[in-house]
């Protein structure tokens, strides 16, 4: 146990301003009190028009073990959008079971959860402050989110109350609903421009997207902005920051209100330890833009710029720059063909480890998938199984290296990861989010990162988790398909293409005086089954000789139904000339023991026949397989065992 106490935060859609600038509040905190923090997020957010998608994506918070976290916080602004908010409410309902857990939510209550609020009050008064005392604008409009939400309604109250403060009145029709989304800014602009609405001399707007809407729509159509018309936003996006009319705006206090709820869990966690509150002025929050004409803030469009610009090649000698992968560096590494051109699943694996470094900084990364991850018949789309096997660990810090089913280590899924425990200098932010494909549970990643310099993710954590799940499921397919081509599916016996497949690769792995095992099985009575009790019990009788032959064949064995009753067992390896008679004995009482559990009204049972060659290069497979049947039909007469019974 490494001491650490552990804070989960559960949140959608990562790479969103909001919850970029929430998290750094959260892991700042985390980071004074040593504690770690677990983030499960899925990568979308949940209005994602795929339903499939999303509920695979909502899958990651049935991952969360409550019983290991010492603290949650939940992100319950972002975590809605889906039908009927299903899964917030399957999540809230998992919560409530556990009492004496302390969690939170952020700014929209939830009953049971201590609310944290955002205290935007004074950033939304500076906002009208703004427009009235910086650029002397009277005529002003209000530009807020849906009639009815609460966050909608809080906001517009704020702004008219300050308006009002300095003595100036909003005309009802400037009073304006939208929908917190471009779409609503447009049409404002658009009834500002056709004269359906009175041309205000600003507009304050409740988010960058509104904003920017309303500003490119009014350039288009010959309102001049700021001349004509002032605009004012709140968010302080990325989006914003590089429009084509920069976007005055302020920055939400989400920083302090993921700080807050830190602050909350401790005082609940550990009452009387020291608090240290996170705290920031309000004019450090306001980034000037063209749109309301102040000169904009260089430094920062700078950053955004540079954080969504496509860049092929960049400046390797810059510790910062080479630390980190930009969007550019990881179109340019060509990682989706990467995956998807992986020939095997073991190939697919081994690329998956090569290609986590376009995820750093990380100090680890892991790729942990079910136990059966392969197997489209048993596909999953609620929960998680009991187990999970870790089949990638790339380490920045240490020497855990390794990928593949041989290198791989299970654990048990409720744990989440057996890392988690062990011991750490310093505590870490660990990213947990959901692999899968259509909703269908593959696993999950986990990325372990410092709690300071960069511990959010981004747009590239998204695609690469896009393309990783789209090349396990065509993996999947390939192999699949690869299955059924050399397969029974009735018995899941080898069929001859794939007979001669393997016994090739057998024949290439030979050793040196390596002998040849064959062995031909042919069903007794299969006529008379299915004449007598139909072929469903004739199909029941060939899996059944099918699967004692199975149960007695060795590892360096294969088992073939090469058609109808009849089934081969080949072998290379060390044999000798009485593994014969006894190979045809434990056959015989396999067959007896399955046939007696069985029960049916007649017998199952099969004759056998089993030849060693001394050499296995020095006879064809046909020949020998050959020599067996004929073995196998003089047993067969000699025990009186005719088809026809």
């Amino acid at each position: 146990m490494n001491g650490y106490r552990r804070i989960g935060f559960l949140t959608a859609y990562p790479e969103t301003t909001h919850v970029r600038r929430v998290l750094e509040g959260v892991a700042g905190q985390c980071e004074k009190y040593g504690y770690d923090l677990c983030v499960f997020a899925s990568s979308v957010h949940f209005s994602f028009p795929h339903e499939n998608y999303i509920r695979g994506e909502g899958n990651i918070f049935r991952l969360a073990n409550f019983d290991r976290l010492d603290g949650v916080i939940v992100d319950s602004t972002a975590i809605v959008g889906d039908p009927g908010n299903a899964i917030s409410e399957g999540l809230y309902a998992r919560l409530a079971q556990y009492e004496k857990l302390p969690k939170c939510v952020l700014e929209l209550p939830v009953d049971g959860m201590e609310l944290i609020p955002s205290n935007d009050e004074e950033a939304m008064r500076e906002q009208c402050r703004h427009v009235i005392e910086v650029h002397g604008r009277k005529r002003i409009c209000v530009l807020t989110g849906h009639q009815g939400n609460e966050i909608a309604e809080a906001r517009l109250a704020i702004y008219l109350d300050e308006i009002r403060k300095h003595g100036l009145d909003v005309l009802p029709e400037h009073i304006v609903y939208g929908d917190f989304y471009y779409f609503s800014g447009d049409t404002l602009a658009r009834q500002i421009a056709g004269g359906e609405i009175p041309r205000p001399d600003a507009v304050v707007c409740a988010s960058d997207c509104m904003a920017m809407a309303l500003v490119d729509r009014l350039t288009k159509s010959g309102v001049r902005v700021p001349e004509d018309v002032v605009v004012i936003g709140f968010d302080s996006s990325d989006e914003g920051a590089v429009n084509l009319t920069t976007i005055a705006s302020y920055e939400p206090a989400d920083m302090e209100m993921g700080a807050n709820a830190v602050d909350y869990l401790r005082s609940v966690m550990e009452p009387g330890a020291e608090l240290m509150p996170f705290r920031r002025d309000v004019s450090a929050r306001f980034h000037a833009g063209a749109s309301c004409g102040c000169m904009t803030d260089p430094a920062y469009a700078m950053k955004s710029f540079r954080g969504s610009l496509y860049i092929s090649s960049y400046n390797p000698a810059d510790e910062e720059q080479n630390e980190r992968v930009g969007l550019g560096a990881f179109m340019e590494s060509y990682v989706m063909e990467g995956f998807t051109a992986s020939g095997s699943s073991a190939e697919c694996i081994r690329n998956i480890f090569n290609y986590a470094d376009l995820l750093k900084p990380y100090r680890n990364f892991y790729l942990c998938l079910k136990e059966n991850w392969k197997n489209m018949d048993d596909d999953t789309y609620e929960g998680y199984p009991e187990k999970m096997r870790i089949y990638v660990a790339n380490s920045k810090v240490g020497d855990r290296m390794y990928y593949g089913e041989d290198e791989s280590e299970s654990f048990p899924t409720e744990i989440m990861l057996p890392h988690l425990e062990e011991a750490r200098e310093r505590p870490s932010v660990w990213y947990f989010s959901p692999v899968h494909f259509d909703g269908a549970l593959l696993g999950y990643t986990v990325l372990q990162r410092k709690l300071t310099g960069q511990p959010v993710i981004n747009m590239i954590h998204r695609n690469w988790l896009r393309y990783l799940n789209n090349a396990l499921e065509m993996i999947r397919s390939k192999e699949r398909l690869q299955t059924l081509s050399v397969r029974d599916t009735m018995t899941g016996a080898y069929n001859r293409r794939g007979m001669y497949e393997m016994y090739r690769t057998m024949l290439s792995e030979a050793r040196k005086g390596d002998s040849l095992f064959v062995s031909v099985v042919d069903m007794d009575g299969l006529k008379y089954v299915n004449d007598t009790f139909g072929h469903g019990e004739g199909d029941f009788g060939i899996r059944t000789v099918c699967s004692a032959l199975m149960s007695v064949a060795g590892k360096n064995e294969i088992c073939v139904r090469s058609g109808g009753d009849e089934f081969f067992l080949i072998g290379i390896g060390s044999y000798r000339r009485e593994d014969e008679a006894k190979r045809a004995a434990e056959f015989t009482e396999a067959v007896e023991k399955a046939s007696d559990r069985a029960g049916k009204p007649y017998p199952v049972s099969a004759s056998i026949g089993c030849v060693v060659f001394a050499d296995c290069r020095a006879i064809s497979l046909d020949n020998a397989l050959g020599e067996a049947d004929e073995r196998m039909y003089r047993y067969k007469i000699k025990n009186k065992k005719h088809r026809l019974v």
